[in-house]
């Protein structure tokens, strides 16, 4: 029973190192957080304690509140012992009461700490053996000095024995006389390094013998009868029945042993000769089933083929050949992108064709000795040997052309688009996870650039653990305020005023200094930690408005927001609310939509540009002419403007096909009465250029670079009183714009 308590705790713990908002706790290192994080999942398993620790075994965390000095030196004495970070299971004293602890690394994928995952030997568990195996349970612990604690299903009378069965012979049983009873004992102690830990089991004899005291009499009579039968009886059947009887006995034990190729020989009666082959029957049966069950456990029930399990014990026997060779293996991990939209369009039977295809192309590939498995819902797994890295990217483009081939479901023609992600032995990695791992961030590698086939880069996994701490940090980095927001002004080209701004968020890291938004907003969006992002960025920024409207400056504020914002429900309500708390009139705010976050949902994305509309906040579309939007639905938008994306503008006087795309792009958005912005300006001949198509707003580094709230003021100031005397929209020398105030 303690053992399967202990593989159960082993299997939450597991189940727990998985969890990624557990691993982004530990990552964080705050108190705090990992004390909400680790109750939360206490309660939800059912533990009784739960301590963190760091990779050098330092208290991070813990349930069980303040540990004494010599409880943490023993826990991290534990971590510090186990070399090769596994997972240990062990009995403990804590504060001198025992505990069955898991004690497991938090892999992200490397250890960034240790979690211990604790039940305690007390009253309520030995209470709950006693019931299942019919006898008292108790748990007797002796700590420092003479200090004796005991866990008992007895009552609290009966308990004062227990100190000296705990001293008594060991896995022997013997009797302890208490009052009038005596009990039957039986005591072994449980391993505990830091303090003796005994278990102790009772029966009360006089229970135990009450029931036969009115049958004692009688049963000796019967049995002094039956005995002088079963003497004559049996020397008549010994010499029949021995013989097969240990023909049957080593037959089984055999069997339990695991070998199914034993046969129990016919036996010379009627009733052996049934049972042997009943017994022979049932081996056949057991050996069946047992394949049949290691067969299902293995591999997947749809397509047949190996799953992570049995793909790694696959790999490791490829891998030890190749070295022994000195042969180069391709792992390739494979993805099905658009797999959940033909689940959510023709159903879940739909979703097991395409398995299906997909896992009868692979198997059908003509590479040498190609092997594949299912790893998980929409991936594959594809091992090619004596693939080196210069042919792995070749190989794995093939497979993705294999898969691209169209293929009918229902009378639906469907077109998989995948993305691969490869690791080579023995440059990425010489043992299964490693390789497997890798793959992965290859495949993250190639679903974040856009490309079919990502290729492991070497710093791509330390560059993931860097990413999953900054995420980890970025909720701590909002509310701190290590966040900033720098504006970029917009100038008008006809009249040069500078008539706006774009709010550009900078996160000022107190160790790591600037990090660029590239390394945090995609990532936030991923996780759906975006949406505490773009609450700051809107507070901060509406309140910056309505500071620069008292200070007399009238300018439009722009503000980024994704795709996860406009599919909220709540995303209208709260800007409603907050432009109510500050004020701020919602007539200069600016909302830059990306053309693919607006086509994503166009539904929901309709009804939330609506209801900020009523509240006068208007719309802009973002990185124009990148995305997939028709004019039919470019006119349903309700958008006042467009800008044109930094990619066009940058190279227009060097790409004559840039010069045409933005000309008939501004000539669009003054058809559909929008305004068109183009960013990206940072040269004298765009500008110009610009001015010629007829442009309404530009921005860019010829104008200005982003600025802070309060240098950002001086200037648009300073460019007032310095444009005064000039004419609108005339540049210096130097190429700077100067824009009226």
């Amino acid at each position: 029973m303690l053992q399967f308590r202990g593989n159960q705790l082993t299997s939450a713990a597991e189940v727990l190192m998985a969890d990624f908002g557990l691993k982004e706790a530990v990552a964080s290192g705050d108190t705090p957080t990992l004390l909400s994080a680790i109750n939360n999942h206490r309660t939800r398993i059912g533990a009784d304690a739960f301590i963190v620790m760091d990779t050098n075994g330092h208290l991070l965390a813990s349930t069980l509140g303040t540990l004494s000095a010599g409880t943490r030196s023993d826990l991290q004495e534990l971590v510090t012992s186990d070399s090769d970070a596994e997972p240990l299971r062990l009995y403990r004293l804590i504060e001198g009461r025992p505990y069955q602890i898991v004690l497991a690394p938090v892999l992200a994928p490397d250890p960034i700490g240790w979690m211990g995952i604790a039940f305690a030997l007390d009253d309520r568990l030995a209470t709950y053996m006693a019931r299942v195996l019919g006898v008292d349970v108790s748990f007797v612990t002796t700590g420092a000095g003479t200090t004796v604690n005991v866990a008992s299903s007895l009552g609290a009378a009966r308990r004062s024995a227990l100190a000296s069965a705990a001293q008594g012979p060991v896995a022997t049983p013997f009797f302890i006389k208490t009052g009038d009873d005596k009990f039957l004992t039986w005591a072994n102690p449980i391993r505990s390094n830091n303090g003796r830990l005994t278990l102790v089991l009772q029966r009360s004899m006089s229970q135990a013998l009450r029931p036969y005291e009115l049958l004692r009499q009688s049963i000796l009579a019967i049995g002094a009868a039956a005995l002088a039968a079963a003497c004559v009886l049996g020397a008549l059947l010994a010499r029949s029945v021995t013989r097969p009887m240990d023909a049957l006995t080593q037959a089984a034990e055999r069997l339990e042993a695991g070998d199914y190729s034993v046969n129990v020989p016919p036996a010379s009666t009627t009733e052996l000769s049934r049972l042997a082959s009943a017994f022979n029957a049932m081996r056949t049966a057991v050996a069946d089933r047992e394949v049949t069950i290691r067969h299902q456990a293995l591999h997947d029930g749809l397509t047949q083929l190996p799953m992570l399990a049995r793909m790694s014990e696959i790999l490791q026997e490829l891998l030890l050949r190749a070295n022994r060779i000195d042969q180069p293996l391709t792992v390739c991990l494979i993805e099905i992108q658009q797999f959940q939209d033909i689940i959510a369009s023709l159903g879940h039977a739909a979703g097991d064709g395409v398995l299906w295809e997909v896992a009868q192309r692979l198997s059908a590939g003509s590479a040498t000795a190609e092997r594949v498995a299912r790893m998980a819902t929409d991936q594959f797994l594809v091992v090619l040997e004596s693939v080196s890295a210069a042919q792995a990217r070749a190989q794995a483009e093939r497979i993705a052309e294999r898969l691209r081939a169209a293929f009918d479901y229902s009378g639906v023609s469907l077109q998989l688009e995948t993305r691969v992600g490869v690791a080579v032995f023995p440059d990425d990695g010489a043992l299964p996870s490693e390789l497997l791992q890798r793959a992965e961030l290859a495949l993250y590698r190639a679903k974040e650039s856009g490309a079919t086939v990502g290729v492991f880069v070497h710093g791509d996994d330390e560059s993931h653990r860097h990413r999953l701490a900054i995420l980890g940090q970025l909720r701590g980095a909002i509310a701190s305020d290590q966040l900033q927001l720098y504006y970029q002004p917009k100038v008008d080209l006809r009249s040069g005023r500078v008539v706006g701004c774009e709010a550009l968020v900078r996160w000022n890291h107190p160790d790591k200094g600037i990090i660029p938004p590239n390394d945090f907003i995609p990532h936030a969006e991923r996780t759906g930690m975006i949406r505490f992002l773009t609450a700051w960025v809107l507070s901060s920024a509406v309140r910056q408005l309505r500071s620069w409207k008292e200070a007399g400056i009238e300018l439009d504020v722009s503000v980024n927001v994704s795709p996860t914002d406009l599919v909220d429900p709540d995303f209208a309500d709260s800007l409603t609310l907050l432009l109510a708390q500050t004020g701020a009139d919602a007539a200069h705010l600016i909302l830059e939509v990306t053309e693919s976050a607006a086509m994503k949902d166009l539904h929901n994305t309709l009804r939330v540009m609506e209801q900020l509309r009523v509240l006068g906040i208007r719309f802009s579309i973002d990185d124009f002419g990148t995305g997939y939007s028709s004019l039919a639905h470019l006119k349903r938008l309700p958008v006042d403007e467009i800008k044109i994306d930094r990619s066009f503008i940058q190279e227009l006087e060097a790409r004559p096909d840039d010069d045409v795309v933005v000309r008939s792009t501004i000539n669009l958005g003054h058809a559909l009465g929008l305004k068109v912005v183009a960013e990206g300006v940072e040269i004298p001949a765009c500008f110009d250029a610009l001015t010629r198509f007829g442009c309404d707003l530009v921005q860019g580094y010829l104008v200005a670079k982003p600025m802070p709230a309060t240098e950002f003021t001086r200037w648009a100031n300073a460019r007032g009183s310095e444009s005064s005397d000039r004419e609108p929209g005339r540049r210096d020398g130097r190429g700077s714009i100067h824009a009226p105030g």
